[in-house]
């Protein structure tokens, strides 16, 4: 499993992380989420490099994997790991496939797996603010907030502990995305070289 990008450990039940010491309390939690959605409601596409490290309790150094990251309204993201191995996650609208070094493998239908395509895609659109299956906590600093989300949902919480997404307050655009796994591992990704409304290459989000 190390060589799977963040969100393949939800699957499978399956760095430093920002510390909640660093920031205090936002006083208007709903100034921020009004230019969180503001953000998202202008943001019809996305292209992006990340870099993930994976620590797990039972290793000294992290696990590293890279790749692209892609997104276009409505609903169509692909989450493309480029080493060490390549490992693609496809998400358009309902359909959600995943490929293995070239290889797709069959995604199990349910309720499950519905409710992890809808957070990931609500992770980059903003939608998260209005789950129900997480209490949130907004928190600041000189140039970040920091949101965290708690999982009430039963079968989300048997995966992991909490979820913490780092914003910039320039941009209000995703930086980090740290999970907290129930396990006691976690996992960090890193956004970088963004391109914001850029057309992307067509049939990316068709083609594993």
């Amino acid at each position: 499993m190390l060589k799977y990008p963040i969100f393949l450990f939800l699957f499978f039940v399956q760095i430093h992380s920002v510390s909640a010491q660093d920031f205090k309390p936002v006083q208007d939690p709903a100034q921020v989420v009004a230019e969180l959605k503001k953000s998202a409601q202008n943001t019809g596409s996305i292209q992006a490099n990340f870099k993930e490290e994976k620590y797990l309790a039972v290793l000294k150094e992290p696990q590293k994997t890279a790749g692209i990251f892609y997104y276009q309204k409505e609903n169509k993201m692909r989450w493309e790991q480029e080493s060490p191995s390549r490992y693609i996650i496809l998400i358009n609208g309902d359909q959600m496939r995943v490929s293995d070094n070239g290889k797709e493998k069959n995604v199990a239908a349910g309720r499950m797996a519905g409710q992890i395509k809808d957070l990931m895609i609500g992770l980059v659109n903003g939608d998260f603010q209005d789950n129900k299956g997480f209490s949130k906590a907004y928190f600041e600093k000189a140039d970040q907030y920091l949101i965290v989300l708690t999982p009430v949902n039963k079968r989300l919480k048997n995966v992991y502990s909490k979820i913490s997404l780092v914003f910039t307050k320039s941009s209000f655009r995703l930086r980090e995305l740290t999970f907290f796994e129930k396990s006691g591992d976690k996992s960090i990704m890193k956004f970088s070289n963004e391109k914001i409304n850029q057309p992307i290459t067509a049939g990316i989000f068709d083609k594993l």
